[in-house]
């Protein structure tokens, strides 16, 4: 686990490359072969972002029941599906 900061979130995201980034911003780092990004806006009236395993889907303001079932689900992804798509 790695802690970004916004101005320095691309050249952090391209360094560590992790499998999956939550963040508040919208992805615009090359994907390197990344499963999951979570968009999760500071603002609870947007509209958090998930896209894993290159499907994409929206939810209203999530939980961090949400938020751990992303972490759980990437890691059982990772493990059983190597080679999942780029988000």
């Amino acid at each position: 686990m790695a802690v970004a900061r916004l101005d320095t979130l691309k050249d952090d995201v391209t360094r560590f490359d992790p499998h999956l980034v939550i963040c508040s911003q919208p992805n615009t780092v090359e994907s390197n072969g990344r499963p999951a990004w979570f968009e999760v806006p500071p603002d609870p009236d947007r509209f958090a972002k998930l896209c894993f395993d290159g499907e994409h889907s929206e939810t209203a303001n999530p939980a961090l029941e949400e938020l751990l079932r992303v972490v759980d689900d990437t890691e059982r992804l990772i493990r059983t599906k190597p080679d999942s798509c780029n988000c």
